[in-house]
């Protein structure tokens, strides 16, 4: 990929990214590189990398986690669960993980200018995950009567606009919905003690508040409004990401071949691992689709979500809106799943 004056991204973000695509290429599986030689015997320890995701875009890797593909390619991986998307992608920005597997509205929130990232891959979506949960005993029966009501919501994430959608849906005007921003860990605890009358939430946090409510709680569920992708990223300024990232994407395309292959196996793993019951994790798997891919609608929808952040989100993003495709490297996928990657750089 060269610089040229097309593009839109900064000089200095320009050369970041043929930088990092040199490495790619260099380092991708099937180059040869020169190795230091090890003595008979000696174990080579496993490079330790840390993958923060949110809620339930979990599945791949930590399919690869338990069946040990990660270990099989020389990564102790640690996998940190964080209650949404964009705690998982600030985390990998921040440097506290090497990956992180997020939707796409905190990507399209980040200015790579700051700090230089890359896409590499998405491996799950899921086009009924964002639900909203409210309290039937507040006068909510139906989604119409969330009219004039207090819902809860983190600004500018998964929920949020699953929130703005359903409204829209609905018939109901932004202003008619007093929408009360909040972190995710709070909104639980404030639709328990009645300062919200609900909140959008991923399905995981909804139904732990609807066990809590019991008939007290209604949810309300639109599939097919939202589709959730989970995007694999990672900083391109770290050396050490650059080097596992070959390996995190080979684990992650065996651990889709395992969950194709023996789904019941599979189910029962991703459950035990996330801490859902075997009827959650039926209806997870039911609506997902996990396939480790670069396509050209990924972008399409990247550009949507982009879009609605700065017309109806009120999240601050970047003035401009970045060309996607400069931030993606599809090498790597390319060298493990070449049928995968359908992508078309300039």
């Amino acid at each position: 990929m060269d610089c040229h004056p097309g593009m839109r991204v900064s000089g200095a973000v320009c050369r970041w990214f043929v930088a990092a695509s040199l490495v790619l290429l260099l380092l991708a599986p099937g180059c040869k590189q020169k190795e230091e030689p090890v003595s008979p015997g000696e174990q080579v320890a496993p490079v330790a990398v840390t993958v923060c995701h949110g809620s339930v875009t979990d599945i791949l890797p930590r399919i690869a986690l338990e069946q040990g593909y990660f270990a099989e390619e020389d990564l102790a991986v640690t996998l940190k669960d964080l209650d949404d998307g964009k705690q998982a992608f600030d985390g990998m920005l921040k440097g506290e993980c090497n990956f992180a597997v997020s939707g796409a509205p905190p990507i399209v929130l980040a200015e790579p200018k700051n700090t230089p990232f890359a896409i590499l891959a998405t491996v799950l979506s899921d086009d009924d995950s964002a639900r909203i949960i409210a309290r039937r005993d507040h006068g909510i029966a139906k989604p119409q009567d969330i009219k004039g009501k207090r819902i809860g919501v983190k600004k500018g994430i998964i929920g949020h606009l699953f929130l703005d959608l359903f409204m829209m849906r609905h018939g109901l005007e932004q202003n008619e919905v007093e929408q009360v921003f909040m972190d995710s860990d709070k909104l639980q605890n404030a639709l328990a003690t009645g300062e919200i009358d609900g909140f959008s939430m991923t399905d995981k946090m909804v139904n732990d508040a609807a066990g809590t409510l019991g008939d007290k709680g209604v949810v309300f569920a639109e599939p097919g409004l939202n589709t959730i992708h989970g995007i694999l990223t990672t900083r391109l300024d770290t050396p050490l990401n650059l080097q596992a990232a070959p390996r995190v994407l080979q684990a992650l395309v065996r651990a889709e071949r395992y969950a194709k292959s023996e789904p019941a196996a599979a189910k029962a793993l991703v459950a035990r691992g996330a801490g859902l019951s075997a009827q959650e994790m039926e209806e997870v798997w039911s609506r997902s689709t996990m396939e480790v891919t670069l396509t050209n609608p990924l972008f399409v929808h990247l550009e949507d979500q982009y879009r609605w952040q700065m017309d109806r989100g009120g999240s601050s993003a970047p003035a401009t809106m970045p060309n996607y495709l400069d931030l993606v490297f599809p090498e790597y996928l390319r060298a493990i799943k070449p049928d995968a990657v359908s992508i078309l750089k300039r």
